[in-house]
């Protein structure tokens, strides 16, 4: 069995056409994707096998990130906190109940503990390398080879995303693996990043996403 005959998810979406995402995602070879989008409330055509799950990108304060993290917390919805300077790092992940701290600047091995504590996942974001140039490329680079190292210490899962607006942003499973080797990230870790890891957190969120094309809105 190839490492990529797996189901995939992409944890991070945000179309203006959820339908149309969902049908190039398929193509691409995934099984689902979750979509922060408001959109998502539309009665949305599905591909067979395939399933779209809410998502909501939290941003507020350091000093509101707990209260909305809290606000969803048996939601079903999946939470997410684009990662910065160290006070909004430390308000993600001192929160029970968040799910991904996504692509962390300032992360360090107080908040690696942190999170670990609290089951949340550390997100790599890898639309950045693509859209990024020169040195803030570089920048993306070594703060994504810092923390994969501080998740590795600390047994954090990982999640990949392509963070795609469009389907033009969309990259295959295979593609986003090679793309990660370039912060050191294995195949194998690359392949639960996209698989095994949102399996995992779809069943902490709700035990009835095996039902596959079903719509959490």
């Amino acid at each position: 069995m190839s490492q990529f005959d797996h189901k995939f998810y992409d944890f991070l979406t945000h179309p203006d056409s959820p339908g149309q995402m969902a049908a190039e995602a398929k193509r691409y070879g995934y099984s689902g994707i979750v979509v922060t989008s408001s959109k998502t409330n539309e009665e949305i055509l599905l591909p067979e096998d395939f399933s779209i799950y809410k998502g909501i990108e939290i941003q507020a304060k350091p000093s509101r990130i707990r209260e909305q993290i809290k606000k969803l917390k048996n939601s079903g919805i999946i939470s997410i906190v684009r990662g910065g300077e160290e006070e909004i790092n430390r308000a993600a992940v001192e929160s029970v109940g968040l799910d991904i701290l996504l692509q962390p600047l300032e992360f360090n091995n107080v908040l690696a503990k942190a999170a670990s504590d609290h089951s949340i996942a550390i997100g790599f974001n890898l639309g950045s390398l693509i859209k990024l140039k020169g040195d803030a490329r570089i920048r993306e680079l070594n703060y994504m080879k810092t923390n994969i190292k501080h998740a590795r210490k600390y047994n954090l899962e990982m999640i990949l995303t392509g963070d795609s607006g469009s389907v033009y942003d969309l990259r295959s499973p295979r593609e986003m693996a090679a793309l990660s080797s370039l912060f050191g990230m294995t195949q194998s870790e690359a392949v639960d990043a996209m698989s095994a890891i949102p399996l995992g957190i779809l069943r902490r969120k709700s035990p009835n996403y095996v039902q596959e094309g079903i719509e959490i809105l």
